[in-house]
């Protein structure tokens, strides 16, 4: 088991990996546990060629979540998050039932599972009376209630189904997809479903499995209910533009990797479409909704920077992608990189 532990603030890697080291060191001896933080991850990079290793973004504390394990030989990878509890004593016999298996013709690359809260639900509340609302960032909960539903809902014997409903805390990934995918170290946030979008690119499909809940305890401040939040506005306007221009560059640049947008519906295809008119739902939402940021910045202003953001950072994930791939398809046998992962190890 990998314990991947990130700090809100650079001064507070040693602390992190002390008090980390502290809660999981009596399960010790009963797994094998492995701590990775911010005070021994330059351990690994100083083994690489490129060393392209961080923990300071969503996207990057989730691509050492694969890595490690990967160099450690794992034919499959679960994720699993700090504030979710599993509940049911065969999860893991699941995930590993179907991962990078054949399922009716093709290769379960990657699958994922429901969250639900508290109560047992897996909806969003109050989602529903957002049905006509015209602003497609004011929407967002609204077509997710509805991808949701449709895995949720869905007969299916099996209790699996291709799907692009992802959740990170509840998701697992085969071997051969990490080799080939990362998680993109500059989205912002919603780093799960981008990420099968980034699979998708590579033909690589993920499925939804209907009897693998955990239930999610997120803090009331940040969770999907939620919904009230300036900074998870703003948060969403950089990532579903940076995710239209990427899907844009994608086309332009990688034309052999077909990308078929209409399996994204009901979420989050509305945001990825060269013909969705993101910029002007940004402003419209900033103005009708936070009226009060647009005393500070314009945001017209504000979403074009976005934009040009965006497209800078477009070109730079596919670069990451190939230095990914790259080093990934060097560490097969790698003696010494399994060495510097294994003295990772929590001992009591």
């Amino acid at each position: 088991m990998i314990v991947v532990a990130a700090a809100s603030h650079s001064g507070l890697g040693e602390a992190v990996h002390r008090k980390v080291a502290g809660l999981v060191r009596p399960f010790a001896n009963d797994l094998k546990l492995c701590l990775v933080s911010p005070s021994n991850i330059d351990s690994i990079n100083r083994r690489l060629a490129d060393p392209i290793f961080r923990l300071d973004s969503y996207g990057n504390i989730r691509n050492v979540q694969l890595a490690v394990p990967y160099a450690m030989g794992a034919a499959a990878v679960a994720g699993i998050d700090d504030d979710e509890v599993i509940e049911d004593p065969d999860y893991l016999s699941k995930v590993g039932q179907f991962i990078g298996e054949d399922f009716k013709g093709e290769t379960v690359g990657g699958m994922a599972g429901i969250y639900l809260d508290r109560a047992g639900d897996y909806r969003i509340a109050d989602a529903e009376a957002l049905a006509d609302t015209p602003n497609l960032f004011l929407k967002k909960n609204y077509f997710m209630n509805e991808a949701l539903k449709k895995v949720m809902e869905t007969k299916c014997p099996e209790r699996l189904l291709r799907s692009n409903v992802a959740f990170g805390g509840n998701m697992s990934m085969a071997r051969g997809t990490i080799a080939r995918v990362c998680h993109d170290p500059f989205i912002p946030r919603g780093e799960d479903y981008d990420y099968v979008v980034n699979a998708a690119m590579l033909g690589i499909e993920f499925f939804f499995r209907q009897d693998m809940p955990i239930v999610h305890l997120p803090p009331d401040s940040t969770g999907s209910q939620a919904a009230d939040k300036l900074s998870k506005l703003v948060a969403d306007i950089r990532r579903f533009i940076y995710m239209q221009e990427k899907v844009r560059y994608h086309s332009a640049h990688f034309p052999a990797e077909r990308l078929d947008l209409s399996r994204f519906y009901p979420y989050p295809g509305p945001y990825l479409e060269d013909s969705a008119d993101l910029q002007a739902h940004a402003a419209d939402a900033l103005d009708s909704k936070y009226p009060e940021f647009g005393k500070t910045r314009a945001p017209e202003a504000f979403v074009a920077e976005t934009v040009a953001t965006a497209r800078r950072k477009a070109v730079e994930f596919f670069e990451y992608r190939a230095r990914w791939q790259r080093t990934l398809a060097g560490w097969e046998g790698a003696g010494p990189l399994q060495e510097t992962v294994e003295a990772l190890r929590v001992r009591t």
